[in-house]
């Protein structure tokens, strides 16, 4: 990204030298390829609190290959402890992050980087700082919690949401004895999400992108095979530093594609189109891959992975069926096989050592789940949109019914706990996008109080904000232009007629065009939410949805 000299060596860095020896360094060491651990341990999320381990593990395979680590560390977030208004720095915290990376490599000249983390916005910003520092690196996930058990059966933490929103709106009915039984069982161990939630989802897209070594992805955050993948992590990124193999030349717009098949083929959180767009827009990639790609794969790629939400199995399920490559081995036939990945010189290669366990849960192409993983949407009131189709109640691919418009994701929850939302209506919830938010605030709570009043099988949501890779229902995000900046959101009035139709791959407001110029002419933007601190940098700089959501960084 700018010229630099990495080395330490020579009188004229004796200075550099002397202070990295006061940590106890010696000059042997120093003289060795010099390799940041970038590590997103913390105390804040049981996503990252088993990171401490695989670091040292990952430093001792550096130390084993003649390489000398240097471990800093991120902050540790999760999206579903912040309620509101700290849900809206959820997504920031994706820049925040890859901020914080490139800033401390480029400051203390590393030779590599091994990048650590696990949840939703950590993964995908050490990809973007891999891409946008590109020099030699590789990923490894914190890997999927264990499944819970519960009165003899198997429990994820989605079972105990819920008996919890139920609770949330006056509904419960679980006594709280046994709910906090529940509650202590739900989660039994460290890890991301037993679930294709958006975390466990980022964690597979960076193996399908062929940013870490094979089935790094979906081996239990706890096991001995997480830590033999840790050790030959620390190894492995010695090699790609020797050969000089960088993140450009792992994360082509090939690579790219094939993750993106990956990403239908298993149902993934729709927030990985946020996550995989904003990646784009650092990568500078030989062709354009863009929103519409996500459109046209989603057409040929089906879903084919049974596993939940979109699914029935918990990620340990996937894992012990082969992972990730064996997803991309019943995909073969439409990837790009001649990739490279951090492990292999091509993905042919990698995928040839693998096999698929077991086909009921990774299914063939002509025997899939359904036909589509995810789906964009377009239409009088979304130049683009993403929804998930499967997630839905029954998996419903149409719905039209009257809208019932709310201006704050608050307003929203309020309103649905009045019971002001009423069955077969469309609850829009605007002013939540990239600036308006500001951050694309995720809709989370919303959906779960909704599913707690028992409407969600006969609603829909449709929001310029983002839903949680959780998010069970019909729902239709990401819609664009957002209506802070003037979509077709911000006209929607209560009762207008919306649709949805998903084989059709339309949104629509069925309004008169006269009418909705009308609308236009009175319409007056909202005042800013935020007048001070991070989120307003996001509020001023933030690009659309169908471009990542991210802050733009380039000139």
């Amino acid at each position: 990204m700018i010229g630099k000299k990495r080395s330490l060596q020579g009188p004229e860095m004796s200075r550099a030298r002397s202070l990295i020896k006061a940590m106890g360094y010696t000059d042997e060491e120093l003289a060795r390829p010099r390799i940041g651990v970038a590590n997103t341990w913390g105390e804040t999320s049981p996503g990252h609190y088993h990171l401490k381990n695989l670091a040292e593990a990952v430093k001792a395979g550096i130390w084993q290959a003649g390489g000398t680590p240097f471990e800093f560390s991120s902050f540790a977030m999760c999206a579903l402890e912040a309620s509101d208004p700290g849900i809206r720095y959820d997504l920031p915290t994706r820049d925040v992050i890859a901020a914080d990376v490139e800033t401390c490599t480029e400051m203390h000249l590393f030779d590599g980087l091994v990048l650590i983390s696990s949840c939703d916005k950590n993964v995908p910003a050490h990809l973007i700082a891999a891409a946008r520092l590109d020099i030699p690196s590789i990923v490894l996930p914190g890997g999927p919690m264990r499944t819970g058990r519960f009165e003899g059966k198997s429990v994820i933490i989605t079972d105990l949401d819920a008996e919890t929103w139920k609770y949330a709106v006056g509904k419960g009915t679980m006594p709280l004895d046994r709910l906090t039984e529940f509650e202590d069982n739900a989660c039994p161990g460290c890890g991301a999400c037993q679930l294709l939630g958006t975390a466990n989802t980022m964690q597979c897209l960076a193996e399908a992108l062929g940013m870490t070594l094979p089935l790094a992805s979906t081996a239990l955050a706890d096991s001995g095979e997480r830590l033999r993948l840790a050790k030959r992590t620390g190894v492995r990124i010695m090699d790609l530093v020797a050969r000089e193999v960088k993140p450009s030349h792992i994360m082509t717009a090939a690579a790219v594609e094939n993750a993106i098949r990956v990403l239908h083929a298993t149902s993934g959180s729709t927030n990985a189109v946020l996550h995989m767009l904003a990646l784009i827009e650092e990568l500078e990639l030989e062709r354009p891959v863009t929103l519409e790609t996500f459109e046209s794969l989603s057409a040929e790629t089906p879903f084919i992975a049974d596993v939940q939400p979109s699914g029935r199995n918990p990620m340990e399920t996937l894992h012990e069926a082969g992972g990730i490559p064996a997803v991309m081995k019943q995909l073969s036939s439409q990837l790009d096989l001649e990739v490279a990945t951090v492990g292999h010189d091509s993905l042919g290669e990698q995928l040839s050592a693998c096999r698929i366990r077991d086909d009921k849960v990774i299914r063939p192409l002509d025997d899939p789940l359904f036909e589509n993983g995810l789906v964009v949407l377009r239409g009088s009131l979304a130049r683009s949109s993403v929804t998930r189709p499967m997630v839905a109640a029954g998996g419903r691919t149409s719905f039209r019914g009257p809208a019932r418009v709310f201006d704050s994701l608050e307003e929203a929850i309020e309103g649905v706990k009045r019971g002001e939302l009423q069955r077969g209506e469309a609850l829009v919830l605007r002013y939540e996008g990239p600036r308006g938010g500001p951050g694309c605030t995720d809709i989370f709570a919303l959906m779960g109080f909704v599913g707690g009043t028992g409407l969600a099988a006969d609603c829909a949501i449709i929001t310029d904000g983002k839903a949680s890779g959780f998010c069970e229902g019909s729902y239709v995000v990401q819609v664009s232009p957002e209506a802070w900046l003037g979509g077709p959101l911000a006209f929607v009035e209560n009762g207008d007629p919306i649709e949805i139709d998903i084989p059709g791959r339309r949104l629509d407001l069925a309004v008169p065009g006269e009418e909705i110029a009308r609308r236009k002419e009175a319409w007056v933007r909202p005042e800013p939410r935020i007048r001070r601190g991070f989120l307003t940098v996001y509020h001023h700089l933030a690009l659309p949805a169908e471009r990542g959501a991210g802050i733009n960084l380039k000139i």
